[in-house]
């Protein structure tokens, strides 16, 4: 079953990240989570260097100046994110600090760590873009073999109590649920599991098939609504939930909902209405050939709550220490 016991959080001074840092801490319930910090520093532009380092070539040493801002910047990181005791006995291993292009560096942290998920800002230093999601996180979600949590609101004292876990119902959903039902349970959170039938109307914005195409998604939802059953049973039994958690889990599962439309929009609606907490999606369907796909990066994008992308890999692997 998907437990979070170790997080990594990248950070990069800005207010998102102090939002991601205040979500890591709070995971866990009970048994806060352990974290690691990491922060990558920028590397140096080759006329920086030639105009600080003129005689490098002659054996002046950049890289000694280098070392000197790594330390700094760990040094920072203790003072803006106030790393005191209570957090340094949470922390893996001492802030991580490296030179290299942020959003390459982050994504090969994601691999080299041990840890359940990643918790960042959905956006960076550069703040709110057009495209509603930051360079570096764009490039984490396409990368991680690991969930990750984009976090958008900024709660001093944050709180999971209501989850949207969005399904397509095809084979690879119950990966996805497994990790949400896993943070559910783990965080004594309300769940619920959202289908939503696409219309072949969705993207009709000037209306030239609704004249061509008869389409009632009532009745659509009524023919299908056994099938959609089925399937969301079969989603269910899929996931493996150790005995004592069984009857729980059963309950948190049981709600179930159906809405029909484009699917992003309406996993967004849905959230929205419920005043959700967190959405957890798939990062893309079976059918995708690789990369984050357009349902998973819309919610990413448009979402006003924290969002969990899971990854294949993270659906059809073990992600604890001790199932």
């Amino acid at each position: 079953m998907y437990r979070v016991e170790q997080v990594l959080v990248p950070l990069d001074f800005s207010n998102f990240s102090r939002s991601a840092l205040a979500l890591a801490k709070a995971l866990g319930g009970e048994s806060p989570v352990r974290v690691q910090l990491g922060h990558a520093l920028e590397p140096m532009a080759p006329y920086m260097r030639r105009v600080l380092f003129p005689y490098a070539a002659l054996g002046e040493d950049d890289r000694a100046f280098e070392a000197e801002l790594v330390e700094e910047a760990r040094a920072e990181l203790e003072r803006s994110f106030e790393i005191d005791d209570t957090l340094r006995r949470r922390l893996v291993s001492e802030p991580i600090v490296e030179i290299g292009p942020g959003r390459q560096v982050v994504s090969d942290w994601t691999s080299r760590f041990d840890v359940e998920a990643i918790v960042m800002g959905a956006y960076g230093e550069s703040g709110l873009v057009s495209d509603g999601l930051g360079a570096t996180a764009r490039r984490v979600l396409q990368t991680s073999s690991r969930p990750v949590i984009l976090v958008r609101q900024h709660d001093p004292r944050p709180q999971l109590k209501r989850i949207v876990v969005a399904l397509d119902l095809e084979p690879t959903s119950a990966g996805v649920l497994e990790v949400a039902l896993g943070m559910a349970l783990q965080h004594g959170c309300e769940l619920e599991l959202l289908f939503v039938l696409p219309s072949p109307l969705a993207a009709d914005s000037a209306g030239l098939l609704k004249s061509q195409v008869k389409f009632d998604e009532r009745q659509a939802r009524g023919r299908l609504k056994g099938k959609i059953e089925a399937l969301f049973e079969r989603t269910v039994e899929a996931v493996e939930v150790p005995f004592p958690q069984r009857d729980q889990a059963r309950k948190l599962t049981d709600n179930t909902r159906v809405e029909s439309g484009e699917p992003a929009a309406e996993i967004v609606r849905r959230a929205y209405e419920i005043d959700a907490d967190l959405v957890v999606v798939g990062a893309r369907s079976s059918a995708s050939t690789g990369g984050l796909g357009t349902v998973a990066e819309a919610v990413a994008r448009r979402a006003s709550c924290h969002v969990m992308v899971v990854p294949p890999a993270a659906q059809t692997t073990p992600l604890t220490r001790d199932d």
